[in-house]
């Protein structure tokens, strides 16, 4: 409790400290006793105290440190901070001036004890009502607290900050138990609720002291956004979370960890506010995709033939996918390997290698990763190999074709064509052989495809009898 004597025995007028002698301190003395004896209550009314004549023995005792005296005589003529000493009235912060006195240490280690329990109670004022000028107000008057006293002086403010943290973990913990009272509709709440514990622009002003509750806030802030990101289909949260414990005046190596964290989390909830905005463009990428997985699986159970599958991917737009935004990379990909499994399913189910490849060839176009398009051209380098050797050597036969004609009518070879004679003349090309003619006969090494020239000879000659039939029936 602070009591100035020099103030309740009415001396506070003296102009120095030689004419506060014993005497006049004990006259003064017996007057304010006497005071005392004849109040109501037996008291002296100081600042809201009501001091016993013991109470006012006691500070009248410290008269006898001449230092001391000294100093009570100047606090009772500087009357804002006299009366902050004495009943915290926070005037002294509006105009404190830094005298000459402040400096010396006798000085700060007599008035540190009064003054540090007076300051916590003015910063926890301040710091709970975000009241940003006033705490930097009072924080610029720390110099009148001793090092011994440093912790009284910031114990509210400290406790208070342990205590939010402890309430920011415990949620954390609830999310992670998924026992918070928060869902995907509201956790964006929680957002402002850590505004609300942890205001940057006031815990900013706060003194070294608080340095590592600060490192403890943003880790708390921290371990709560990876909490919601795991727990609620929410990136926007983590980002405004992150991005808020940013602001906090974190040094050392830390800050970097937590920088590399928000650029992770910010390219992400960019990315969801990127899809959010071309939903309707990716619903109908994402329903040609389904539409390409059940034409593989057709073409896989033979209910498609090559040319159905070739006619459904022929009218994809590649260049309409490439143009679309980062956004879509992932679709992309799946259309790209969707096409793959096209290709596979054309070869395998039908043993149609042009069809095949020219089906890689487009997913091969879309814009890829390099690692996808390494793995689609290696594909397609096999399917080429393959083709290759179908070219040179024709697809394997299971036995040899029928070469029969009665009268110059049936099938022979002619080079290395199979054809339908009439009257030994080749008239309609059936098949192509990779074969060689021994002696008397022919030995077959496998089936290629015909010439172009061959299948328009084929289907223009098949046509034409067609329509020399329909016009003799209709003739007749």
């Amino acid at each position: 409790m602070y009591v100035n004597p020099i103030e309740i025995l009415g001396l506070s007028n003296a102009t120095d400290t030689t004419s506060i002698d014993n005497e006049i301190i004990k006259k003064a003395k017996r007057k304010l006793f006497a005071d005392i004896d004849l109040s109501d209550g037996g008291v002296f009314e100081y600042y809201g105290l009501e001091l016993t004549k013991g109470n006012c023995e006691k500070a009248i005792d410290e008269l006898t440190n001449n230092d001391f005296k000294e100093f009570y005589l100047y606090l009772a003529n500087y009357k804002p901070l006299n009366e902050f000493l004495a009943r915290g009235k926070e005037v002294i912060f509006k105009n404190f001036k830094q005298d000459s006195i402040f400096k010396l240490p006798e000085f700060v280690k007599f008035i540190s004890p009064y003054f540090a329990p007076r300051f916590d109670k003015a910063l926890f004022a301040a710091f709970e009502n975000d009241n940003v000028d006033l705490t930097k107000a009072i924080l610029n008057t720390s110099s009148l607290i001793t090092q011994a006293d440093i912790n009284s002086a910031f114990k509210s403010v400290s406790n208070n900050i342990q205590n939010k943290i402890a309430e920011i973990d415990e949620l954390t913990k609830d999310i992670k138990n998924e026992e918070s009272v928060y869902n995907e509709v509201d956790v964006e709440e929680v957002v402002e609720l850590v505004k609300g514990h942890f205001p940057t622009d006031t815990l900013n002003c706060l003194p070294q002291y608080f340095q590592s509750q600060i490192l403890k806030i943003a880790n708390s802030i921290n371990y709560l956004s990876n909490s919601i990101w795991d727990a609620f289909d929410s990136t926007q949260v983590p980002n405004d979370l992150t991005e808020y414990l940013l602001t906090l005046n974190i040094g050392g190596l830390d800050r970097p960890t937590f920088e590399n964290n928000f650029k992770i989390i910010n390219k992400k909830n960019n990315e969801r506010i990127e899809q959010a905005k071309n939903a309707p463009v990716l619903k109908k990428w994402a329903e040609l995709l389904i539409k390409l997985r059940n034409v593989a699986l057709k073409i896989e159970s033979k209910e498609l033939s090559a040319i159905d599958a070739h006619n459904s991917i022929i009218a994809i737009s590649i260049e309409e996918l490439n143009r679309l935004p980062s956004f879509a990379d992932e679709i992309r990909t799946s259309i790209a390997y969707t096409l793959r499994s096209i290709a596979v399913s054309i070869w395998n189910a039908h043993r149609e290698i042009e069809e095949a490849i020219n089906t890689l060839n487009k997913a091969i176009n879309i814009n890829l990763s390099s690692a996808d398009k390494l793995r689609l051209n290696i594909d397609l380098i096999k399917l080429k190999e393959l083709k290759k050797g179908n070219d040179e050597y024709g697809e394997t036969i299971s036995s040899a074709p029928t070469l029969y004609t009665i009268n110059g009518i049936g099938t022979t070879i002619y080079g290395k064509t199979l054809y339908f004679v009439f009257l030994a003349i080749p008239v309609i090309p059936i098949a192509r052989y990779n074969c060689e003619q021994t002696y008397n006969r022919y030995r077959f090494f496998g089936k290629v495809k015909l010439h172009r020239w061959q299948k328009i000879w084929q289907y223009g000659l098949i046509g034409f009898i067609l329509i020399s039939i329909i016009i003799a029936i209709a003739n007749n």
